[in-house]
């Protein structure tokens, strides 16, 4: 469990970004608190199963967000007082079922409300007991990796729930984006010569051509394909050998 006191300087994109910027932008701040639980459990080469579950309580004055505005691009503002709380549960598998075989399960979830708790700004202002634009109040993943000896093949399933994009939470064509889910794969070999190690992965993003937004207005890639090549130099390794 711990206690924190946090202040969060407004960035140079938050104050100077062209257009948007917002040169009278007040520092974040004030108190956090959280307290969790975690277990593991096994048995050595076979299973180990460990989770975590985590509570947390936020109370920050003059928070910064980003909202968009009637000239057609984002400006970001401070919210007097935020109220951000929520649990996040973790859970991890690791199987050996047999030599050089190796099964990751690992699952999450997060239960995250983030209310606007300040001061009504004007007569209109609905935003007050409301969710802040673009925060999921719940999120979760499920990740599985097989693994067998240098090669390793990963799925990874994503889900977010609706997000606002007004402070008044209204559901609108435009006041709201619609919950969507992910799922993302990935091929990985690792190759292992004498001067450096070599990990060869390619990767599926957005595998079954979802069609969603993160932000409102602007549409995500469809499926998508990456190749990532890492170079590990083994350097002084002989020496210490020797």
């Amino acid at each position: 469990a711990s206690v924190s006191r946090n202040y969060r300087f407004p960035t140079l994109n938050d104050l100077y970004f062209l257009p948007g910027g917002n040169p009278d932008l007040r520092n974040e701040h004030g108190f956090s608190y959280d307290a969790g639980v975690s277990f593991e459990v096994g048995k050595k080469s076979i299973y180990k199963l460990s989770g975590s579950a985590n509570w947390f309580d936020s109370y920050i004055d003059d928070w910064i967000i980003w909202l968009p505005t009637t000239k057609g691009f984002f400006s970001p503002r401070n919210v007097k007082k935020v109220h951000a709380y929520g649990v996040e549960v973790k859970a991890n598998l690791a199987l050996q079922p047999a030599k050089d075989w190796l099964i990751d399960l690992n699952g999450s979830y997060s239960w995250t409300p983030s209310i606007n708790e300040g001061e009504k700004m004007s007569p209109a202002d609905q935003s007050v007991g409301k969710q802040l634009p673009y925060v999921p109040e719940h999120s979760a993943s499920l990740t599985g990796r097989l693994s067998w000896r240098s090669w390793a093949f990963l799925y990874k399933w994503a889900y977010y729930s609706e997000r606002f994009t007004m402070s008044s939470n209204d559901y609108t064509l435009t006041g709201h984006l619609p919950e969507y889910f992910m799922s993302n794969i990935s091929l990985e070999k690792g190759l292992s010569f004498k001067p450096l190690d070599l990990q060869l992965k390619f990767a599926v993003n957005n595998l079954f051509n979802e069609d969603y937004l993160s932000v409102l207005s602007r549409p995500m890639p469809g499926i998508n394909f990456e190749l990532f090549i890492g170079i590990t130099p083994k350097f002084g390794k002989n020496n210490k050998k020797q």
